[in-house]
């Protein structure tokens, strides 16, 4: 059963990437989360994308390393650079079962790139805190997501369905005064 899901982080040390990201996954559901694996060759720099009611969209990239390993700025710039405009994230986040440099936290931090290092990941996963809870997440998306505004015809789409075509024709012409 999801609800009692817990992950020690030496059965995380032995899992591959794979299976990595299927815990992740796991782990978001668990927390109430409606959570998908995405990750493969190519994947842009999301690995896991679950839906909450209350929070959005959230990404991670998960980055599996041997004990000891370090994820650098590079990773927070490209998930930066992709969990908005390419997945539609409202919350990004990356996973590592290592640590992160220095210079990867604080870059994180200035741009809203959430982390979870070893020591957060033993928090989430083994002791079962929620993830938006260990990472302080508002209850509510910001209202100017990604997730909502995604293409140029996203208003148009809104206000076609909540005017009907012909209420959206009046209400723009009687716009331009016609």
């Amino acid at each position: 059963m999801l609800a009692l899901l817990r992950i020690t982080l030496a059965e995380v040390d032995a899992m591959d990437d794979q299976e990595f990201e299927i815990a992740l996954r796991d782990l978001l559901t668990r927390d109430g989360w409606s959570a998908r694996k995405v990750g493969r060759q190519g994947d842009q720099a999301a690995d896991v994308i679950g839906q909450d009611r209350q929070r959005g969209r959230i990404v991670l990239q998960a980055k599996h390393t041997k004990v000891g390993g370090k994820v650098g700025s590079g990773v927070m710039y490209q998930v930066k650079g992709t969990a908005g405009p390419v997945h539609g994230a409202d919350i990004s986040v990356v996973v590592t079962n290592g640590a992160f440099t220095r210079d990867a936290k604080a870059w994180g931090e200035r741009h809203q790139v959430h982390w979870v290092d070893r020591d957060r990941l033993r928090t989430w996963a083994e002791h079962g805190t929620p993830l938006h809870d260990l990472l302080r997440l508002p209850p509510q998306a910001p209202a100017a997501s990604y997730s909502s505004a995604r293409s140029p015809n996203h208003l148009h789409r809104k206000l076609t369905g909540a005017l009907g075509k012909e209420g959206l024709c009046t209400t723009m012409a009687h716009s331009r005064g016609g």
